[in-house]
């Protein structure tokens, strides 16, 4: 019998039964017995015990055994060693609410904690205190007050396909980095499914997050983390909310059906949101506030309930490109007091208005394909934007609507099929418009009213207007030159007074006689109210050279 006993002691292996079978009762006990090493097998049963593991060892647990505290109030298990292996368990209980507790509570480096159930704690599930190295897979935790998974100064460590439910957070991790928290299922927790406070270098990565009543992943003042190909849906607040960080990479998430954005940037600089899936959120798709030097690239943003994407209180200097934005109930993109962003080579379509952009200036909208919309773009006291190369078709409003609009660059687009104007231009000032092709428009190619001046028509191609070509309502000073005017059903061109017209084309003028071949010797009349009539005096016989094309 001692030859068998010293035989078991050599082996490392210890056995512990409640029903009094193996080498102990108490788990404890074996843990105060074992050495370095040693793997404590514990069978089915329940221990109403506290353990604390002092030392690198091994607990594993046969049929799942209930760990559940003699002292209730006390953490049901604390490690304060390096190494430890805690594996098939069930924690059950600890009605401890201070901040820094738990069922688990983990204060060195280096343990597994792996295929264990936790559940019902006043306070957090797992707790990893100022420690490093943690591998916590497998493990299913449930109806903690706090967290399901605290990390605090807890660096490199691994939390990988857990099931997190019904806690206060899921995963709250605050002053760590390097951690990877991957393949995990998140659901139904009270609070955020994982919140990332004042930590760098965090991974988050194929998770699950769903049915959380805050957001699906918070992120607060921390920098240089990533954010990529996690599935996030039904959250109460917004999918990903990002404030006050830095360097952010937001890559390949699905973000579905929370109740306020799908991703909200915040007071952030240098955040990266490419390639996400943000579609049927309650407001909208993305949201950038007060932000710098943000690039939301390459993204599906479909089905919100609002914006597509929105720029509000001075976000500056963004990238919006090769983003497909359709079918948002309110614009596609807006800009609310936000400069020096440009938007390129985007598919906006089938939105209830295409972009607006409103007390802004210094932007630039270039390349895009504007489709389908109510108004195709829409420009409200702006100054010195740039829209250029883009393709405008089929807005159910005007193309380009400018209303105090000032010292901006309308060209070089095709404006096409719009079922009100093409451009259609308010109280604007010092803007050019030049080199556009304006096709098919339903009322007229280009109109301008009340007050604009010191505008420039320039080279523009406008044919087929269901009313007129040009139409300068109310304004002076505006020049309109080198336009080909063509089968415009009721007009060409139109001016109650005060404006310029020199070297247009119009389709209705037959020259006679002609300078140089190209120039009509007689002046064309561009009539307006009250016997208005102002002399194009070098008009253009032939359409190619007026637009110099």
């Amino acid at each position: 019998m001692v030859i068998l006993i010293l035989s078991g002691a050599a082996s490392g292996v210890m056995v512990v039964d409640d029903d009094g079978v193996g080498d102990f009762m108490k788990i404890q006990d074996a843990i105060d017995a074992s050495e370095i090493g040693d793997e404590i097998v514990v069978k089915n049963g329940t221990y109403a015990e506290n353990l604390v593991v002092d030392r690198p060892i091994a607990l594993r647990g046969e049929g799942m055994p209930v760990v559940s505290g003699e002292v209730s109030s006390f953490p049901l298990i604390i490690i304060n060693a390096s190494g430890v292996v805690l594996d098939g368990f069930v924690f059950a209980g600890c009605t401890n609410d201070s901040c820094d507790s738990a069922s688990v509570r983990v204060l060195s480096d280096g343990s597994k904690i792996l295929n264990n159930t936790i559940y019902g704690s006043s306070s957090h599930g797992i707790s990893l205190l100022n420690s490093s190295g943690h591998l916590i897979s497998k493990n299913r935790i449930h109806d903690s007050f706090e967290a399901g998974i605290q990390l605090a100064e807890a660096n490199g460590c691994q939390i990988s396909d857990n099931e997190i439910s019904r806690n206060g957070y899921g995963i709250y991790i605050e002053a760590s980095d390097h951690d990877v928290i991957a393949y995990n299922n998140i659901s139904a927790n009270s609070g955020d499914g994982i919140a990332i406070i004042a930590s760098f270098g965090q991974q988050i990565t194929g998770n699950v997050i769903h049915n959380n009543s805050e957001n699906g992943v918070y992120h607060l003042d921390s920098n240089n983390n990533l954010l990529v190909a996690n599935t996030i849906q039904d959250c109460k607040n917004s999918g990903i909310y990002v404030v006050r960080s830095f360097s952010t990479l937001i890559v390949a998430n699905t973000i579905e059906r929370c109740g306020e954005m799908g991703i909200n940037l915040d007071g952030t600089e240098n955040s990266v949101v490419n390639r996400n899936v943000l579609s049927a959120n309650d407001i909208n798709g993305v949201a950038i506030l007060g932000s710098g030097n943000s690039s939301i690239i390459n993204n599906v943003i479909q089905n919100n309930r609002d914006n597509g994407i929105s720029l509000r209180q001075d976000s500056r200097n963004s990238m919006i490109a090769n983003n497909t934005i359709s079918e948002n109930k309110r614009y596609g993109l807006i800009f609310d007091e936000s400069s020096l962003n440009s938007v390129q080579e985007n598919q906006i379509h089938h939105n209830t208005n295409g972009i607006v952009m409103r007390y802004s200036a210094d932007n630039s909208v270039v390349e895009n394909v504007v489709r389908d919309n109510g108004f195709g773009l829409s420009l409200e006291m702006v100054d010195n934007v740039v829209v250029s190369k883009n393709e405008i078709a089929n807005s159910s409003r005007d193309g380009i609507s400018l209303i105090r609009c000032d010292n901006s660059k309308i060209w070089a687009n095709r404006v096409l099929d719009s079922a009100a104007d093409g451009i259609h231009i308010i109280r604007s000032t010092g803007t050019i418009v030049s080199d556009n092709d304006i096709l098919r428009s339903g009322g007229y190619g280009v109109q301008v009213l009340d007050q604009s001046i010191q505008n420039i028509f320039l080279s523009n191609l406008i044919q087929n207007s269901d009313y007129g070509g040009i139409y300068l309502f109310e304004g002076e000073f505006n020049l309109a030159s080198f336009n080909a005017l063509i089968d415009n059903k009721k007009f060409n061109g139109w001016d109650n007074g005060g404006n310029m017209w020199d070297g247009n084309y119009y389709s209705d003028l037959k020259c006679n006689e002609t300078f140089w071949q190209v120039l009509c010797t007689e002046p064309y009349e561009i009539r307006g109210q009250r016997g208005a009539v102002t002399l194009d005096r070098r008009a253009f016989s032939d359409p190619n050279v007026a637009l110099g094309r």
